[in-house]
This record gives structure tokens, C-alpha cells and sequence, in this order.
């Protein structure tokens, strides 16, 4: 981190020097912000009048928010080249945090603005659903009138039904963020902000300024993305959009700053723990407890780490790859107190569907698009809108990391999936062997609404013996596609309002007088 921040401050200098107009006893406005989930790395340049401690040394004086780390402060002197940093101290100073409650009302504001504008978008869209109902009773002269009124009412009802599916998160999650800035507002108001005053001491020949570039970790911030997965079936393609919403309290404005997007926090454990020692004794009861805190510690660091990993000017690019991702978002800016929402992708995937159902556990069959890529992807986790056809179907967690990843769309109306029982016999054996009997068998049925082919994927248990006195037949037609260690599955295509329909049976034979469960599956 530390060659990182003495590259970018190589490369920053020549630009930010020449504006550098700041006055001491005041905060500086960062330049760069790397921007993680729950914190951030800072970075200020500020030209610092030099106060004469002696003959050999002089001193500085700055400040940084409240919500900082001193502790992590870095220094670089910009110039004069001559002065050396001797030591750094700082104590906490407060200040009433007036800035932070301006910005939040302003925000309020604007949120509660937006609010009533989208609540009367709704209003408007109910006015229209209204009107087309009333068209139903509406009578017409022909019959070719009644069908040419009929067809319009279904077009323009389905469009503005999904219009308004698709406003109503938006009204909540607008609703979710005032109730969120209320709260923040009344706890802000009247409170006293905290800030640090840091002290550095140089030695040098006697100068009357100098340039300080420094960067330090701060909370009080972060980012988290937001996505939406609009599937389009018969296109073979899912658009992906990516947005990042940013916020920051950490009570000073961030003007024209180089924001970047880092999809990891950093690391609070630099150093590698200790390895326990691997003892093999005797099961003895006060050994055990020992061994079982060793485990227990290290697991709880496995846990911590886990944890720890959980994740412009133009278009976002991705600037580096190591442990994690970083986009470069460009200028931006931002206030103290404020959030703001960016585009950091937009795109569209190839993707192969196909619909899955276990007709066992019941007719829904559920979209699924498998999507590969060329190259390794590391999307964090985050809140999604997953839309299919133009219709919002829900939301939920997003995340995918690799080269390859299933979504799921929900389920899908006009494709079901039923299994009826045909057969269910049982019996013994009695002339010349002792044996009980089991039969079942099953015709599953996959209908199809839509104007348009499905592939359909089939899932049905596979029977297991756990005694080898039981046999298990299995039949079915046509044969399945391909079985896994727990199921049988089939890989159809069901045409376009049609059906596709296929049979399968399990034969079970046991000696007479073994108990058995048959399970769930009978």
C-alpha cells in the first residue's frame, strides 16, 4: 500500500501543486479516495505555512475528520526537497457538526421531492388501469369493433400493469431512504463533531512553507452495488447494469476527488497467526478441551477472514487485479452526507435458458440462464432486479465470481409441470421364493402456453438402497439425459402451446419379512 500511495503521489504533484492555495487550521479537500464497502483510504494534498520551533526545526499543523485512523497516517513531503519529517502527533479536537445536518436536509429534500413525484406517477398509472376496466363494459356497434377494442385493451392494460410493477419498488426503496436520512438527521442535530489535529515536526533548513501530500484510512463511508438482470429469453442475452451507490459522512465535502472502487475491504490481519502445534496423545478429558480450543481459535480466524472478504469522468475501468478489483470512477462529487448513485457497467451476456422443474416437489418449472465467459469476472455481492420479458419477477442478492454462473428468473406461469401416479402396487411372492413387491409409475407432463419453444430440464430422485437384501429397478421412456448420484434428469424441448410428456417406474423387491420405509417419493 505504502509504494502504491509514493507512485500516485509521483504522478499527482505536477498537477495539484500549482492550485494549492490552503491555509493552515483548515481541512484539506482530498484529491484521490479509494473507496471500499465500509471505508476508505484518503489522500490530500495541502501547502502548510512552517512554524519555527528552533534553530534545527519546524513544525505544521492540519487536520483530518473524526471518523479517521491517525494511526495510518502516511507523509510525503512534495517540497522543499530539504525537509525531513522527525515525528507526528495529533489530538482530538470538536466542533458542532453543522455541515453534515445542512447537507442531510438538503438531501431530505430532494428525496422527499422525488417521492411525491413517483407516488403521483403511480396515481397516474392507477388512473389508466381504471379507464381500461371501464372500456370492458363499453359497447360496440360490430363485432369487428368489439375485437379491435378488446385487442387494445389487453395491450395497453398488460404495459401499464408492468409499469406500475416496476415503480412500486422504486416508491418503497425511495420511501426506505427518507425514513433512513430522518434518522440520521434527528441523531445529527445538535451533535458535536470530532476531528484531529496533527502535528508534524521537520527538520530542515528553515523554510516558510511546505507541500504535504498524506493519506490516511477513514469510516464513515463506502459503497455497494446495485444490479439489474433484464432476461430476454428468445434472444439468447441477458443486459446486465451495474450501479454503485456511494455515500459519505465524514464531515468534510469531497469536490472534483479521483474516486476508485475497490470490491474488497481491506485486511485488519497483516500478520499470519500462529500455528498450533499438532499433538497426538491419549483421549484424555483435559487434553480435549485443549484441543477443542485450538480448533475453536481456528476456526474463529477462518470465520474473521471470511468476513473480511464478503466485497466518472467516463465509462468505469478496471485499473487493477491482484487480491481484488478496482474501478476507476473518475472525478466526481460528492458532499458530506450525501449519496449518489453511478453506472459503473453496462452490458449484455450471452446466456443459454432452459426450465427447470421437479415434478415431484411440484408444477412450477423455474427460468434458469447459464452464462460463461472468456475471461475470470468478480461481480461483489448486491441487491438486484431480476426482470424477464419487460417483467419485474423480483429481488434479490447478486454475486458471481469466475468464469461461469446460473440465474434464476422465478417461475414461470405458462410452463407447468405435473406427475401423475399410474401405478401403485405392492405384493408377495409366495410359491417359491419369500419376497415383497413395490411398483410405482409415474407420466409426467410438461404443457407449454407460450408462443415459443422451451427447453425443459426434468429432475426426478433417484431411489437408493441403503441394505443390499432390497433391489431397485428403474425404467422409463424415453431414457434419461444424464443422473447424478441423487437424481435422474431429462432434457427436453416442449413446442410452443403444446405438451411433451414421458414415463418413468421404479420396481422394488425385498424379502418378506424386512420392515421398510419407503420415503417420501410413493
Amino acid at each position: 500500500m505504502r509504494k502504491a500511495f509514493s507512485i500516485f503521489i509521483t504522478g499527482l504533484v505536477m498537477i495539484w501543486a500549482v492550485n494549492l492555495l490552503l491555509t493552515s487550521y483548515v481541512m484539506a479537500a482530498p484529491v484521490e479516495v479509494m473507496l471500499y464497502p465500509a471505508s476508505a483510504q484518503i489522500t490530500e494534498i495541502q501547502k502548510l505555512p512552517l512554524k519555527a520551533v528552533d534553530g534545527k526545526t519546524s513544525e505544521a499543523i492540519f487536520f483530518i475528520p473524526g471518523q479517521s485512523d491517525p494511526e495510518t497516517l502516511t507523509t510525503k513531503i512534495v517540497s522543499p526537497a530539504n525537509l525531513k519529517v522527525l515525528d507526528q502527533r495529533w489530538r482530538q479536537l470538536n466542533r458542532p457538526d453543522e455541515q453534515t445536518v445542512t447537507h442531510l436536509k438538503k438531501e431530505l429534500a430532494d428525496l422527499k421531492k422525488e417521492h411525491r413525484r413517483l407516488q403521483s406517477d403511480n396515481r397516474s398509472l392507477e388512473t389508466q388501469i381504471q379507464f381500461w376496466q371501464l372500456q370492458t363494459k363499453a359497447r360496440m356497434k360490430t363485432v369487428a369493433e368489439a375485437g379491435n377494442m378488446s385487442a387494445a385493451i389487453g395491450r395497453n392494460m398488460k404495459k401499464t400493469i408492468q409499469d406500475k410493477l416496476s415503480l412500486e419498488p422504486i416508491i418503497d426503496e425511495t420511501a426506505k431512504k427518507i425514513k433512513d436520512i430522518e434518522e440520521k438527521l434527528q441523531q445529527t442535530t445538535g451533535k458535536r463533531e470530532t476531528s484531529w489535529e496533527v502535528t508534524i515536526v521537520f527538520s530542515g533548513a528553515a523554510a516558510k512553507e511546505a507541500t504535504l501530500a498524506y493519506g490516511y484510512a477513514v469510516t464513515g463511508c463506502g459503497w455497494s452495488s446495485l444490479y439489474r438482470l433484464e432476461a430476454q429469453p428468445l434472444k439468447h442475452r441477458v443486459r446486465f447494469t451495474w450501479d454503485a451507490e456511494i455515500w459519505q459522512s465524514t464531515g468534510q465535502d469531497w469536490r472534483q476527488v479521483n474516486i476508485r472502487l475497490a470490491t474488497l475491504q481491506p485486511r485488519k490481519i497483516i500478520e499470519p497467526p500462529e500455528l498450533p502445534p499438532w499433538i497426538i496423545k491419549p483421549r484424555e478429558r483435559l487434553i480435549y478441551r485443549n484441543q477443542k480450543s485450538a480448533r475453536g481459535a481456528m476456526l474463529m480466524e477462518a470465520a474473521d477472514q471470511a468476513e473480511l472478504a464478503s466485497p466518472e469522468g467516463g465509462a468505469p475501468t478496471l485499473t487493477r487485479e491482484s487480491s481484488f478489483h478496482v474501478w476507476e470512477i473518475g472525478k466526481r462529487s460528492l458532499a458530506a452526507g450525501q449519496r449518489q448513485r453511478l453506472q459503473v457497467r453496462e452490458e449484455e451476456w450471452p446466456v443459454e435458458f432452459l426450465h427447470l422443474t421437479r415434478p415431484a416437489q411440484g408444477e412450477q418449472t423455474f427460468v434458469r440462464g447459464e452464462v460463461k465467459f472468456s475471461e475470470d469476472r468478480e461481480i461483489p455481492p448486491g441487491m438486484a432486479l431480476y426482470i424477464i420479458d419487460g417483467s419485474l419477477v423480483g429481488k434479490r442478492s447478486f454475486s458471481l465470481a469466475g468464469r461461469e454462473g446460473m440465474i434464476y428468473f422465478g417461475s414461470d406461469p405458462l410452463v407447468k409441470a405435473t406427475a401423475v401416479l399410474l401405478t401403485k402396487a405392492a405384493g408377495e411372492k409366495t410359491l417359491f421364493t419369500d419376497k415383497q413387491t413395490h411398483r410405482w409409475e409415474w407420466r409426467i407432463e410438461i404443457s407449454n402456453a407460450r408462443s415459443y419453444p422451451v427447453r425443459v430440464r426434468i429432475e426426478e430422485p433417484l431411489p437408493q438402497s441403503r441394505d443390499e437384501r432390497i433391489q431397485i429397478t428403474l425404467k422409463s421412456d424415453p431414457a434419461p439425459t444424464e443422473s447424478t448420484p441423487d437424481s435422474r434428469i431429462w432434457i427436453v424441448e416442449a413446442p410452443a402451446g403444446g405438451k411433451r410428456h414421458l414415463l418413468t417406474a421404479v420396481s422394488l423387491e425385498a424379502p418378506k419379512n424386512l420392515p421398510l420405509d419407503l420415503g417420501w417419493r410413493r
